[in-house]
C-alpha cells in the first residue's frame, strides 16, 4: 500500500493544551491515514470507528456540546492525560511539582476544555517518527494504525471544526 499525504488524528483541546505548555509542544497521538469512512475504499473498510478520526470527533463533539457527565471518551482522556504525565515525570521531561500541576488541571477541568480538534499531518514530515501499532493492539487486526510519541507542533495542523470557546 502506497503512502499516505496525511495522517489525521483527533485530541481534545486540553490535552493539545498541555502537550503545549508542559512537553516543549510535543504531542503524544495515534494516527491514521483516514480521516473517516468516505475516504476507505469499501474494499478496505477494516478500520473500526473506535479508529476513525472522523468517528471519534464525532462521538466526542457530541458529548461535550449535549454535557453528557458520563462521557466514558472524556474518562478515558482524562486517564490518558494523567498516565502521560507520569510518562513524562519518569523520563525525566517534567517534575513531580508538574505532574501535580497537571492532575490538578484534569480535576477542574470542564467539560468543554475536551472539545475535540483535529490533527492534519504531512506525512512526509513525520516518516522517520512513526510508530506502527502492534497488531494485538489495533482495533482490527487489517486496520491501519500508528502512533507517534513526540509530535513536534511545526509538523501537524489543527483544525477545530465547530470552535466553542476554545478558539485555537
Amino acid at each position: 500500500m502506497p503512502d499516505p499525504l496525511f495522517l489525521y488524528s483527533t485530541n481534545t483541546w486540553l490535552a493539545y493544551m498541555i502537550a503545549q505548555i508542559y512537553y516543549r509542544e510535543e504531542h503524544h497521538v495515534w494516527c491514521s491515514p483516514y480521516f473517516n469512512s468516505f475516504s476507505i475504499p469499501s474494499s478496505e473498510q477494516t478500520v473500526p470507528p473506535s479508529s476513525t478520526p472522523g468517528k471519534v470527533y464525532k462521538i466526542l463533539y457530541e458529548e461535550v456540546f449535549s454535557g453528557e457527565q458520563h462521557s466514558d471518551k472524556i474518562k478515558r482522556n482524562k486517564a490518558g492525560i494523567r498516565r502521560g504525565a507520569n510518562f513524562q515525570e519518569k523520563v525525566g521531561l517534567i517534575t513531580e511539582k508538574q505532574k501535580l500541576e497537571i492532575y490538578a488541571i484534569v480535576a477542574k477541568a470542564q467539560i468543554i476544555d475536551f472539545i475535540p480538534i483535529i490533527y492534519i499531518i504531512p506525512f512526509s514530515l513525520v516518516t522517520n517518527m512513526i510508530i506502527e501499532v502492534p497488531i494485538n493492539e489495533r482495533s482490527h487486526p487489517l486496520s491501519r494504525e500508528c502512533r507517534i510519541e513526540a509530535l513536534p507542533r511545526s509538523c501537524f495542523d489543527i483544525i477545530n471544526i465547530h470552535g466553542g470557546n476554545k478558539d485555537l
